[in-house]
């Protein structure tokens, strides 16, 4: 192999533990982890319980059969079946441990002291804190995202808050743990020693909400679900929404990119006018919106520097503009599902991306 053929992570082994009666947020966490590790190029091994990882038939399903959401997270893995609780997958566990990096794991596990005594370094994902424990109720990404202070943001605040879309506490945490890695692999390829690293998804959630905890200490009232009353909001056009976002001092830019005399007044001059009297300012911005497409707005909002965004199904993401000149989706061909379209890691390592390979079969 050349050197520009060289993968950044590819003389690293790690293996990535899913064991049996976790939380489905815990086991895409630690998915993530090991999936932007090999498509770095680590030999990851992932060790999935009896009957398989149970995200394998977690939605949405691809249209030919099986999990979208499985292939997504572990394209370039190889994939092990052992049962943790025997003596046999112990025994089998402890092998693959002592020629391992690093491994990575949920808490609770039943062979978490094992991962921990290991020669391999320890890349632990849980739930709480450390000492904090789970109580009667099952945790959850929706308890998550409540306990970080999340659900407070997202919504209208005369109603019940709304779920973040997708998986975002998991994923967040799933990036944290591979920080976490990557700076593990690095002190040991330095020959340094390697400590161990815990995450917890609560703790990467109120990290993600700091201004949260920032606001509640400054003003003794944690900032909420602002609705109508924001200063951002998602505003109609013709042909979907907007996202009107911009920074106090571009300011006067978004005012000469709508034009209305309106704005000239003295109760917009600085960012408490405009807070204070938001509702009459989107009673300028809708109509100005509503008549123009997403890409007419994009367009004219960018010639003057303001942030304004298109807001996108999913669908009309694959074919965006900046994803296309990236090349950051691929289409891999998967031996029994046919061809797949996945997203690539979003980095490039010297001008290079990293196409996934397709998801393994179990093994036994």
């Amino acid at each position: 192999m050349s050197a520009a053929d060289t993968l950044p992570l590819q003389r690293f082994t790690v293996v990535e533990v899913n064991d049996r009666d976790v939380p489905q947020c815990l086991r895409l966490a630690t998915s993530l982890a090991g999936k932007i590790a090999a498509d770095l190029g680590a030999d990851v091994l992932k060790v999935e319980p009896p009957g398989g990882d149970p995200v394998r038939k977690a939605p949405p399903f691809l249209p030919q059969g099986g999990s979208a959401l499985f292939q997504f997270l572990n394209t370039s893995k190889r994939s092990l079946v052992l049962d943790l609780a025997s003596d046999a997958g112990h025994a089998a566990l402890g092998k693959l441990l002592d020629t391992a990096d690093a491994v990575l794991f949920e808490e609770p596990a039943c062979v978490a002291p094992q991962m921990r005594a290991s020669r391999a370094t320890p890349i632990e994902i849980a739930a709480l804190p450390a000492g904090m424990q789970a109580g009667a109720h099952p945790v959850s990404e929706f308890t998550i995202l409540a306990m970080s202070g999340l659900l407070h943001m997202i919504g209208e605040p005369e109603r019940k808050p709304l779920r973040i879309g997708g998986h975002q506490a998991s994923y967040a945490a799933g990036l944290t743990a591979f920080t976490g890695l990557a700076a593990a692999l690095a002190a040991r390829d330095a020959g340094r020693n390697a400590p161990a690293v815990r995450v917890s998804l609560t703790e990467v959630m109120q990290w993600v909400n700091w201004k949260a905890a920032s606001g509640a200490d400054a003003s003794g009232v944690s900032p909420g679900r602002e609705g109508k009353r924001s200063e951002f909001q998602v505003v109609p056009c013709r042909d979907g929404h907007v996202a009107v976002v911009h920074t106090a001092t571009q300011w006067p830019a978004m005012r000469a990119l709508v034009g209305d005399p309106r704005l000239d007044h003295v109760k917009y001059a600085t960012r408490a006018g405009r807070r204070q009297n938001v509702a009459e300012l989107y009673e300028i911005l809708t109509p100005w919106l509503a008549d123009k497409t997403r890409r007419e707005i994009q367009a004219l909002a960018q010639a003057k520097g303001v942030p304004f965004g298109p807001i996108f199904s999913p669908a009309e993401l694959l074919a965006a503009e900046q994803y296309l000149a990236r090349g950051f989706f691929t289409d891999i061909a998967h031996p029994t599902l046919g061809t797949l379209r996945l997203p690539q890691l979003p980095v490039q390592w010297n001008g290079r991306s990293f196409a996934p390979r397709p998801a393994p079969g179990l093994s036994t």
